[in-house]
């Protein structure tokens, strides 16, 4: 079953999540409150997100 586009975050320390946009953007503001005292609004936290390599491969050859 596809559940939609799965995206993925990175944090500079090393941690990382892969799911739903709304599961990694959840994730991510509690990841930052937690471990980096910082607090991310949900449009900082999609603006950084990034799709797996398929989907950003299949962006690419569009683009070319």
């Amino acid at each position: 079953m596809d559940d939609g586009p799965q995206y993925t975050n990175r944090c500079a320390c090393g941690w990382e999540v892969t799911g739903s946009e709304d599961e990694v953007v959840d994730a991510t503001i509690e990841h930052g409150r937690r471990i980096h005292n910082m607090e991310a609004t949900r449009d900082q936290v999609v603006a950084a997100l990034h799709a797996p390599p398929a989907v950003d491969d299949a962006a690419d050859a569009k683009a070319g």
